[in-house]
């Protein structure tokens, strides 16, 4: 099932949430080639651009939670849900003698659930961060 941008996903940081929109178009993006029974094409090429995007992504929360939450449990946390996704990333992609589907079944199914879950909770919380101060 596709994931589809709507309001509840917002943070209400404009910049965040096009990073999101990104994200679930790059997300699609691999669903879509798997689909179409390119999985290698998927695991070379689509996967490495969206893991790639991930973290230039996190890198703009990280730049934005360091004006408004550093050092703190909550800063701690992001981070660490930010250093988790990719090492699972990494370790589902190289599991050896892997069939190239399943693993991007895995990774579908991974990928669709852990940024759900994060936007819904942690990127939120950041959004409401960032609107209580102004810069």
């Amino acid at each position: 099932m596709r994931l589809v941008w709507n309001a509840d996903l917002a943070t209400g940081v404009r910049q965040i949430d096009l990073q999101h929109q990104e994200l679930i178009e790059l997300i699609n993006e691999l669903e879509t080639t798997h689909e179409s029974g390119q999985d290698e094409l998927a695991l070379a090429e689509v996967l490495p651009r969206l893991t790639s995007y991930a973290l230039f992504h996190f890198a703009t929360e990280e730049g934005l939670m360091a004006k408004v939450a550093v050092n703190t449990s909550f800063s701690l946390h992001h981070l660490s849900e930010h250093r988790q996704f990719a090492e699972k990333v990494t370790q589902m992609k190289a599991q050896p003698g892997a069939d190239s589907a399943q693993t991007v079944v895995q990774l579908l199914d991974y990928l669709k659930a852990w940024l759900l879950a994060h936007i819904m909770k942690t990127d939120k919380e950041l959004g409401k961060l960032i609107g209580a101060r102004s810069f």
